[in-house]
């Protein structure tokens, strides 16, 4: 061995040899995201590159997933993973915007009943009022 070489041990040549090729595609889509980001004028800022590294993590299973169904292995794996990458924050915001529908349409669904509940409280309780005001001014007997 060559003096000051570290030796790769097999199993980080495993590793490079199974996930190499998504962290490529990882890191090529993420430049390729931020480059179509700059070129629509957009502006930078360091919450958005936390959001899409907290996000990276579920893009790389989500690419291996995709990777490993497809059978495709070395630039094609990269080139997979890349396209996930650069779509991530529309898939990311496709569920958002499903999830977001599903909660309104169990929010307006409570509401309604809710509203519907009150409505017959509201109901019964005027009812109620009647009865009593008939009784007192005389056109209803108190037995019936």
């Amino acid at each position: 061995m060559a003096q000051g070489n570290a030796a790769m041990t097999p199993w980080t040549e495993a590793l490079i040899a199974k996930y190499g090729w998504i962290w490529l595609g990882l890191t090529f889509g993420l430049a390729a995201k931020y480059a179509l980001l700059i070129k629509r004028g957009v502006k930078i800022k360091p919450v958005l590159v936390l959001a899409d590294l907290l996000l990276l993590p579920m893009v790389a299973l989500i690419a291996f997933w995709l990777v490993s169904q497809a059978g495709v292995h070395g630039e094609g794996a990269a080139l997979m993973t890349a396209a996930a990458t650069v779509g991530a924050d529309r898939v990311v915001k496709l569920y958002t915007d499903r999830f977001l529908r599903q909660v309104d349409a169990a929010l307006m669904e409570s509401v309604v009943q809710h509203k519907a509940a009150i409505r017959e409280e509201v109901q019964t309780e005027m009812s109620a009022e009647r009865v009593v005001h008939d009784i007192a001014s005389g056109k209803r007997s108190l037995d019936g």
